[in-house]
């Protein structure tokens, strides 16, 4: 007997998704399910990520893209982990929000790059003084619940300016640029000069990098 798509957990969903060449239709009827079930959440996310650069109109079929992308991409997920429903969630929406975010890249591929980093910043990477903690010490649970709720204290502009310009940080690359065009529309919405942007970005920075310190430096 075959389960309703409405008692199927996500996984299995996607694991009906990726048998598309043997039963259609028993796909389509699945992804539609899975739709209904992340499209509300993915669109929060990709406002909250991308809405500074693209608004509404362009989030919207950005998100369709990705769900039809999820759709001949299934076969690529790894649904056959064990896990519990509510862990399978939260990858089902990781894997969605990355779909999401190459969609928003390949949009920009090829345009002109502009650096993110001033020149304080600049200063720092190639010449890094004396760290106050070492990070290896702090396990990565407690020093991501640090991130966050330093986050949360930041002003809602240096969190628009990070959430926009870390879409384009690459931990490899030791001089950081996103496209000129993108930089050019966080200016536009937020009525900031780029050079005041990376000025931002920094001071943003720091505070995230001294509050997770002091708060590391209270608990010991």
């Amino acid at each position: 007997m075959v389960l309703p798509c409405d008692d199927m957990a996500d996984f299995d969903l996607i694991r009906r998704m990726a048998d598309q060449r043997s039963d259609f239709a028993a796909a389509r009827e699945a992804w539609e399910h899975f739709y209904l079930r992340h499209h509300r959440v993915l669109m929060y996310i990709c406002m909250s990520d991308h809405g500074y650069l693209l608004g509404q109109d362009d989030v919207k079929d950005v998100v369709q893209d990705t769900f039809l992308k999820a759709f001949t991409r299934a076969e690529s997920f790894n649904y056959q982990e064990s896990c519990q429903a509510d862990i399978q969630e939260r990858k089902c929406r990781a894997w969605l929000a990355a779909i999401a975010e190459n969609i928003v890249r390949d949009r920009f591929r090829g345009q002109l790059e502009i650096s993110m980093l001033d020149e304080t910043e600049v200063e720092r990477i190639e010449s890094p003084g004396q760290e106050t903690t070492d990070e290896t010490e702090i396990p990565e649970p407690e020093r991501l619940k640090l991130l966050k709720s330093g986050f949360a204290c930041l002003s809602e502009i240096e969190q628009t300016v990070l959430r926009a310009t870390m879409s384009w940080w690459q931990p490899d690359q030791q001089h950081q640029r996103m496209p000129n065009a993108a930089m050019q529309e966080l200016s536009r919405q937020i009525d900031k000069s780029p050079e005041n942007i990376r000025k931002i970005r920094s001071r943003a920075i720091d505070k995230l990098e001294k509050y997770v310190n002091e708060n590391v430096q209270d608990e010991k």
